[in-house]
C-alpha cells in the first residue's frame, strides 16, 4: 500500500488498530482521546507560538493562528478544556480598514 498525500491523525489511528485485528477501537480511541484532552488542557499559549514560529512561510504562519484559534475555541466550547489564555490572543488591528 504506498503512502497517502494526506493522512490525519486520528483517521491513520483508527485505521491502524482496525489493520491491527482490533474488533473494538472503543478503548483505544477513549484513551487517546483523554490523552489527547490532558494535553490540550497543558499547552500554554508560549507553546503554541513556539510551534506557529517554527514554521518558516508567513503565509502558513498566518493560517496556523487562524485555524488553531479556532481549534482551542472548540477545545473550550465543546470539550470544557480551560484555554482562554491561548484563545483570547487577538489579531492585531488592520490599519488599512481605518
Amino acid at each position: 500500500m504506498g503512502k497517502r498525500a494526506t493522512i490525519h491523525f486520528l483517521t491513520a489511528y483508527v485505521e491502524y488498530l482496525l489493520d491491527q485485528g482490533i474488533r473494538s477501537e472503543e478503548y483505544y480511541l477513549g484513551d487517546a482521546s483523554r490523552f489527547l484532552r490532558f494535553l490540550l488542557a497543558n499547552t500554554t499559549a508560549e507553546q503554541v507560538q513556539s510551534y506557529i514560529r517554527s514554521h518558516s512561510s508567513p503565509a502558513y504562519r498566518a493560517r496556523l493562528e487562524k485555524t488553531l484559534r479556532k481549534f482551542f475555541l472548540f477545545a473550550q466550547e465543546k470539550l470544557a478544556i480551560e484555554v482562554e489564555q491561548i484563545v483570547e490572543r487577538q489579531k492585531k488591528p488592520d490599519r488599512n480598514l481605518v
